[in-house]
Formats: structure tokens, C-alpha cells, sequence
């Protein structure tokens, strides 16, 4: 098993980031977690650039250019979110990769073609929404229909279908920049002096280069690159930044914005920095970017909690799996440091977590617990729009996420967990890891 892990940390650094197998530094296996690390070398080679993500000034060339030198690379980021979080559509539904058992739009918003669709964002891992021809996203309050559609997410019991999108928006909803810059391949917002969309199309307020979150849009544009490869010189970036760049909601990286009671889907960065112990945390030491954590979880998380934490126990819940009707859950350490308290398209209802539990779709980088007999209201702040932090600018997610998702009340049932409340679930959460085992 050490071996398999030092393999693991290795095989990432090596194949993921340099193409081939090279030495490299491993976590320790007996505990602790990963020394920093000089950004500009790995197995004795630099990276040349680890600071101007314009790569003196170059040019996109396409994941096409790309995949041509590096294909195993391509292979698995082809399985990635990234690569669909925008999805060009041309007259049919958009095709994602057979791996991703629950992906898939099987049909525009009801009285529409897929021929009035020019883009779908999303559909890949939680949900999907709809550019019209146009270039405006599609709302209920302008179709008149409901325009979101839903994935199966079996975690929370939801079931694939078209649900309501901003029934209030009555005016056509742009594309903007705000938002496709996190969708696209070198995003550009309109210039007011030149205030060109993408394809000619008015509703989006600006271009991009490619749709969804390719190659260049971490490693920056490649012409400089393509014809002096050994130069080294594309842009790699291994601390947290990239990643922020997207992955924070809002303008403010301490802020862990919320609404109606979750936390808004995009914030794992903000998460991070209130994490605690986890807070200086590069993305990289916990997962390997080119693979995905959703559809090929065993390379895409490059390190596990137990690789840093390996003395610590599973608080009694070893060996178990959680069951609810049809679905099933290996617990681990994620089940409940990592719980779904991010909603990025749906929740559940309490016919799956009873009265009192609280269960998202997405997993919080929030990984403290707060043992306080208090329910979710006390996670955030008195107007609900971001996580409370305590003193030390640390959060912590309540047990009504943690425990009571499982250990729900009478009202759910099919689970084979024991029935709790905020209350019993708080003291209990108190002591778990002392009596474990």
C-alpha cells in the first residue's frame, strides 16, 4: 500500500505535468502533510514559466494543437468538467463522454428544437443551461417554461428533468463575461470602443477563444510553445491562483458566499482559506488536474486524507456503507468532513434527509465540523448571504450537513442509519472519534 501511494504522487507530477515518468518528491507515509515545494522544478527539470500566463504574448491555438503532442494527457481531460463546461451545439444534443454515466441533455426546454440552442452549459456533472440562438441564456420568466435541467444525482435523490430557472427574469439574460469567463478558453469581455460577441451572436458580451475550460485556459496560449517545445516555456502554475481564479464566487476570496441556506456553487477556493489546518493548501497536493474527481475518481484524487492523516481513526464508521433505497455509500473521511453543502443545482428534499438534514450536490472544502447543538441557520451569516467564520476566520459546517443527512428523522425513510436530531447528533459528534473503534 505505501508503495501504491508514493506511485501515485509520482505517476501525477510526472505524466500529468512533464509526459513522462520522472522522480519526484512524495508525501510522507507516516503522517504529516507535504512540505512546500519549489514551483519551478520537478525531477531536476524547470519550468521556465511559472508567472506570465500570456506566454509573451502568444497566440490560442486549440486543445486540437495540443492534443497532437500530448494525447495520453488528453485522453483524461477529456473526462474532465472542465473540458464541458461549455458545449457548442449544432442542430443536436451535445455528446459527452460515455464514462459519465449520469451526463446528458436529451432535449432542449419544452417548445424548443435543439436548432434554437446555439450553446449548453454544464450537463456533464450537475445540471444544464441554455444559450439561445441569440446568445441569451434562457429563463422561465422569458419561455415560459422551465429551463434548467437537472441530472440524476442519486447522493441527494434527485432526478433528471427540467426544473425552474429565475422565473423572475423577464427580460432576455445576457452572457456576460462574469459568467463565460469561467465556461470558455481565453475569455475576452466587450470593449466598449469595439463591443464584439462571440460568433455575431448579441446576447454574449464578449468572445472566447474555445469553448469550455481547455488547455490554454490554465497554461495560457500556445504558439510560443508549439514550435520550441524543449523550450519549456508554457505557463505552470502549481499553487492555489489558477484555480482561484475561477473557483472563488464573487470578488472577495474571504467571503464564502451563500444563499438559501448552502453555500453558491464556484466558492472552493474562499472554502479553502477558512479551512484551517488545510488553509495554505495548494489544489494540487489533493487533486491531480487533468483527471476528474467525479468520473475517474481513483486518478483524480492525487491524495487522500489518509496519506496526511493516517493514525486517525473513522469515528465508528469503518467498514460501514450507508444505504437509502437504491443508493449506496462507502463512508469515508469525505462523508462527513467533505458533506454537500454547496448547492449548485439542486438539493434534497425531506423525503430524502427527513425535516432536519441539510444535503446539497457538490462537497464543501469547508472541513472543520461544529459540534454545537445548532442547526444550519447558525452556519451563516444573519442575512444568509455568506458562512459565518469565527474569530480565527475559520468556518465550520453544522451537523444538520454532517450527520442528520444520514441519521435522518421519521419523515425519511429506506436508510439503515440511525435516527437523530441536531441535538443528539451534536453531542454524539463531540466524542465520536474518542470511542471509535
Amino acid at each position: 500500500m505505501a508503495y501504491q501511494r508514493e506511485f501515485k504522487f509520482v505517476r501525477s507530477w510526472g505524466i500529468a505535468l512533464l509526459g513522462s515518468l520522472l522522480p519526484a518528491a512524495t508525501l510522507p507515509l507516516t503522517g504529516g502533510c507535504p512540505p512546500p515545494t519549489d514551483d519551478a522544478v520537478d525531477g531536476g527539470l524547470a519550468f521556465n514559466n511559472t508567472t506570465d500566463a500570456t506566454n509573451q504574448g502568444a497566440a490560442y491555438v486549440g486543445s486540437a494543437a495540443c492534443r497532437a503532442c500530448h494525447p495520453s494527457i488528453a485522453e483524461t481531460s477529456r473526462l474532465h468538467g472542465h473540458a464541458h463546461a461549455l458545449n457548442r451545439v449544432q442542430g443536436q444534443a451535445p455528446q459527452y463522454p460515455p464514462e459519465g454515466e449520469r451526463a446528458g441533455v436529451p432535449s432542449p426546454p419544452d417548445g424548443k428544437t435543439w436548432n434554437d440552442v446555439s450553446y449548453v452549459i454544464g450537463g456533464y456533472q450537475h445540471g444544464a443551461f441554455f444559450v439561445d440562438r441569440t446568445g441569451f441564456v434562457m429563463t422561465d420568466g422569458v419561455e415560459g417554461v422551465n429551463t434548467q435541467w437537472n441530472l440524476d444525482f442519486p447522493p441527494n435523490g434527485t432526478v433528471a428533468g427540467f426544473v425552474a430557472y429565475q422565473p423572475e427574469q423577464q427580460t432576455p439574460l445576457p452572457y456576460g463575461h462574469d459568467c463565460f469567463r469561467c465556461h470558455t478558453t481565453g475569455p475576452e469581455p466587450q470593449d466598449p470602443n469595439d463591443p464584439r460577441s462571440q460568433d455575431g451572436r448579441p446576447g454574449i458580451l464578449g468572445t472566447w477563444a474555445e469553448a469550455g475550460v481547455q488547455c490554454e485556459a490554465c497554461h495560457g496560449p500556445g504558439s510560443n510553445h508549439v514550435p520550441n517545445p524543449q523550450a519549456r516555456n508554457i505557463f505552470v502554475d502549481s499553487t492555489v491562483q489558477t484555480c482561484a481564479r475561477c473557483h472563488t464566487r464573487g470578488d472577495d476570496p474571504d467571503v464564502i458566499v451563500a444563499a438559501d441556506g448552502f453555500i453558491r456553487a464556484g466558492a472552493q477556493y474562499a472554502e479553502l482559506r477558512a479551512s484551517g489546518g488545510h488553509a495554505n493548501f495548494a489544489c494540487t497536493v489533493c487533486h491531480d488536474p487533468h483527471f476528474s474527481t467525479i468520473y475517474d475518481r481513483s486518478n483524480g484524487i492525487r491524495n487522500d486524507c489518509r496519506t496526511c492523516h493516517p493514525d486517525q481513526n473513522m469515528a465508528r464508521h469503518a467498514g460501514k456503507i450507508f444505504v437509502r433505497g437504491d443508493y449506496a455509500e462507502q463512508l469515508g473521511c469525505e462523508s462527513c468532513h467533505m458533506p454537500f453543502a454547496t448547492k449548485t443545482t439542486a438539493a434534497a428534499d425531506a423525503d430524502t434527509v427527513g425535516n432536519n438534514g441539510r444535503m446539497g450536490d457538490t462537497r464543501t472544502h469547508i472541513f472543520r465540523i461544529s459540534t454545537d447543538n445548532v442547526d444550519f441557520s447558525s452556519m451563516f451569516t444573519a442575512d444568509g448571504a455568506a458562512v459565518a467564520k469565527d474569530g480565527d476566520g475559520r468556518a465550520a459546517v453544522t451537523v444538520d450537513f454532517v450527520c442528520v443527512r444520514c441519521h435522518t428523522d421519521g419523515t425519511a425513510t429506506g436508510t439503515n442509519a440511525v435516527r437523530l436530531d441536531v441535538r443528539s447528533a451534536s453531542a454524539l459528534a463531540a466524542i465520536l472519534h474518542e470511542t471509535a473503534q
